[in-house]
């Protein structure tokens, strides 16, 4: 039983529901009063299938909100018969700096920011093995990231995530810079490159991305302006995909612009809760505010 599982399975405890996993651990079954519901991985089974497909698929998602003039990070679609001078006019559109990722995907997996041709070809290439459809999409300069988590239009969970950038002492190694950011994920790290001393004052960016689960934290915003401006954003997004329990990823570039960058239809509260005070607190009360809708509808 997953950490997940777990906060789940002590719900269903105290609710008085009988909870059973089956498909090797993979479907939660609840069952109280003659009704019976089912959790998927981390989908609830409370947003209706074509807007869970729609979130679920990336190059699905930019293109309908497109239509619909909503703020989103541009996408470009590459199937397995791609016409390869196309995709070297978007290369160089975006000036040789791209993000390639595959259109179906969670926790930042298989998303690769490319910056030579050589290496864009490669990279495509590798992943329409395994995938139907990949997107192509110009690299941004990205300031803060934030993440909505909402339920029945509410926002029961809203925070930022900080990538792992460190700045050098002229003493400790860059693996010791890592682990002061964030031990629970870099102590498990072993990579001889890290050993280094970092020269003091100069900065070391680990990761591009912005993932809990590529070694960011989440941390919490305290600037109400854009603070409100995503929320706001986030809820329109929200509503207009007719969904119920989803969290929302916007991005704010350097210039200040906001743009959705994703929306999950399985809402994954995990990470945020092994790093923040009272964070399995929190993620077992949206969890079982979660679980009551799912028994109320």
């Amino acid at each position: 039983m997953n950490y997940v599982q777990r906060i789940i399975k002590n719900i269903c405890d105290e609710k008085n529901i009988e909870f059973n996993l089956v498909s090797k651990d993979w479907i939660m079954v609840l069952k109280k009063d003659n009704k019976v519901r089912y959790i998927s991985g981390y989908k609830f089974g409370l947003n209706n299938q074509s807007s869970s497909i729609i979130c679920d698929d990336k190059y699905a998602l930019y293109d309908t909100l497109k239509l619909l003039d909503f703020p989103i990070i541009e996408h470009n679609i590459i199937f397995k018969n791609y016409d390869k001078s196309k995709i070297e006019k978007l290369f160089k559109k975006y000036n040789n700096k791209v993000v390639i990722k595959s259109n179906i995907g969670t926790c930042g997996n298989n998303v690769f920011y490319i910056t030579s041709i050589k290496e864009l070809f490669n990279c495509i290439n590798e992943l329409l093995i395994d995938h139907l459809s990949i997107s192509l999409c110009p690299f941004y300069e990205i300031k803060n990231e934030y993440r909505t988590i909402i339920l029945d239009g509410n926002v029961e969970l809203f925070y930022g995530k900080k990538r792992p950038i460190v700045y050098g002492d002229g003493k400790k190694s860059i693996k010791e810079l890592l682990c002061d950011f964030n031990y629970n994920y870099f102590s498990k790290i072993n990579d001889s490159k890290l050993d280094v001393v970092l020269e003091k004052d100069k900065e070391y960016v680990y990761n591009w991305q912005h993932n809990l689960s590529k070694g960011a934290i989440p941390f919490e915003v305290e600037d109400n302006d854009i603070k409100n401006k995503v929320q706001s954003l986030a809820l329109k997004t929200f509503k207009l995909l007719n969904l119920t329990f989803a969290s929302v990823d916007i991005i704010e570039l350097e210039t200040g612009e906001i743009l959705i960058l994703e929306i999950n239809s399985g809402v994954m509260i995990d990470n945020y809760s092994k790093y923040m005070k009272n964070g399995e607190e929190v993620c077992k009360n949206i969890y079982s505010k979660a679980i009551d809708l799912m028994f109320e509808k």
